[in-house]
């Protein structure tokens, strides 16, 4: 089974369909077929083989699917990254999972200047913007064939790495098989009535992995059309929602958020949205109630993480809706709450959220120890704490990892903290979660100066910019003289 295929069958059955649509682009099954296959051919040519990793850093553009099934066709690996990954991230990424190719976007393009001389690995890079030493994307489209067959693979094979600061606290590239998100892949059918007259929004990243296996492989499995936007920009966004009758959608709760108070959606009609999905962050009861209330739809919320390609559990049109939880196990996935030692726990007590099912990943790329921590006598442990209720619906409590969730993004606290206490004025640092209507949390750094020292905040936020993404840095700094630490160093207070 290779994932590539459900563009052949789609191209088979629906040729001249719209695949893709994108800003004033509409591209057919058949185009994107074609377009596919051109890549493929180029990847083999530069040498790159199946087992290979392909690296793409970009946002949702058609650029990006291409190479997406293009990787995969080949049996490569496709390395999915946050296109708003730094300089020194990327200098990690490479490090871990040596892409013998890269496919960047025209704001990424500059990432990779001359890159290709410091790693002998890299025997391709394509990019939307010309750059030397690259190969331009609409290069291939004109130099090679748009013929070329799928490589067979075995469904437990790598299909993707998505880099995931993990249940380690610590940037690990998640391995995940074809059949792991084609598990995940069929989940749009068990919710809705869909079919190619569905239109899919594609807001929530594709280099996510809700966003590939649902928003993408979902909609394309059934012939529909995927309408991609790269960024939420509510002023554009709406006159073109309103003309694209989107049929479902998969939004972060920032998003909810937006849609029942931004200006522009003053007059909004979201009336052809069948199916809304909630996912990446708890969406709060108080947005739930609101956009119900104003647009007629209900939301639906689930539960996932990366590890499990991603979606666990949510609540479907097909079981009483719980808004409050995150539902019930997806088909063929069993939850159990577990304490410290392993051992199953009764209905209604809390512990950690451990699951079983054809979601799991395959492991963390190249790290066998880390992978063992948290996948053991075959259950993913996932560091999240919760309980279920007599009719086996989930709610989620609490967490055993040190994890912020903001804007639908994951952060790990020790990530930002190691950056943060390289800077010459801090002496300690902790990072705190502070609840934030719009994006869920907001990051707040816990900071104590070097004696004598006076730094700004926006002094300590710019340098955590200069090696991470935005979304991983504090908003707001507070400066303290002690930070209260227990006995496993974990910050317990401050004074």
């Amino acid at each position: 089974m290779n994932l590539s295929e459900i563009i052949d069958n789609a191209a088979s059955n629906w040729p001249d369909h719209p695949a893709l649509v994108f800003e004033d682009q509409t591209i057919s099954y058949g185009h994107l077929l074609s377009s596919i296959n051109r890549l493929s051919n180029a990847f083999i040519k530069a040498g790159v083989q199946r087992g290979d990793r392909v690296m793409t850093l970009m946002g949702n553009r058609p650029e990006f699917v291409a190479c997406y099934y293009a990787a995969m066709r080949i049996g490569a690996i496709t390395v999915t990254l946050n296109p708003l990954s730094t300089s020194y991230e990327l200098s990690h990424y490479m490090a871990e999972c040596k892409p013998a190719a890269v496919v960047c976007g025209p704001e990424q393009v500059h990432k990779f200047s001359g890159i290709k001389d410091l790693h002998s690995y890299i025997k391709l890079i394509i990019t939307t913007t010309p750059i030397d030493g690259a190969v331009s994307y609409s290069e291939i489209q004109q130099d090679f064939s748009d013929k070329f067959t799928a490589v067979n693979m075995d469904k437990h094979d790598p299909a993707v790495i998505i880099f995931t600061a993990g249940l380690l606290g610590k940037a690990l590239g998640a391995t995940l098989t074809h059949h792991n998100l084609d598990t995940n892949s069929d989940l749009l059918r068990d919710i809705a009535k869909v079919g190619p007259e569905t239109h899919g929004l594609a807001l929530i990243p594709l280099f996510h992995a809700f966003g590939a296996s649902t928003n993408l492989l979902g909609t394309q499995k059934v012939g529909g059309t995927v309408y991609l936007v790269e960024k939420v920009d509510f002023p554009k966004l709406i006159p073109w929602l309103k003309k694209a009758q989107i049929s479902w959608c998969g939004l972060v709760p920032m998003v909810y958020y937006g849609l029942l108070y931004h200006p522009s959606c003053k007059d909004l009609d979201l009336s052809s949205i069948e199916i809304a999905i909630s996912g990446g962050a708890h969406l709060s009861y108080e947005i739930y109630e609101k956009f119900t209330a104003r647009y007629g739809i209900d939301v639906y919320h689930g539960y996932g993480l990366t590890e499990a390609s991603p979606v666990v559990s949510w609540n479907s049109i097909k079981i009483p809706n719980k808004p409050k939880t995150v539902g019930k196990p997806i088909p063929n996935v069993t939850i159990e709450i577990h304490d410290d030692e392993g051992a199953s726990l009764p209905v209604g007590v809390e512990g950690e959220v451990a699951i079983q099912g054809p979601n799991v990943m395959l492991g963390y790329y190249g790290k066998p120890k880390e992978t063992a921590t948290v996948i053991r006598n075959n259950w993913l442990y996932t560091g999240d704490i919760g309980k279920l209720d007599e009719d086996g619906y989930l709610t989620l409590t609490g967490l055993k990892k040190d994890l912020i969730i903001t804007s639908g993004f994951n952060v790990y606290c020790q990530e930002v903290e190691e950056i943060l206490i390289r800077h010459p004025h801090v002496s300690d640092v902790a990072l705190v979660g502070i609840d934030d209507l719009m994006r869920g949390q907001v990051i707040e750094a816990i900071v104590v100066p070097e004696p004598g020292s006076q730094p700004e905040d926006r002094e300590i936020i710019r340098f955590c910019k200069e090696y991470l993404s935005r979304y991983k840095c504090p908003r707001k700094v507070t400066f303290v003289k002690e930070i209260l630490r227990d006995a496993n160093g974990k910050a317990s207070g401050w004074r």
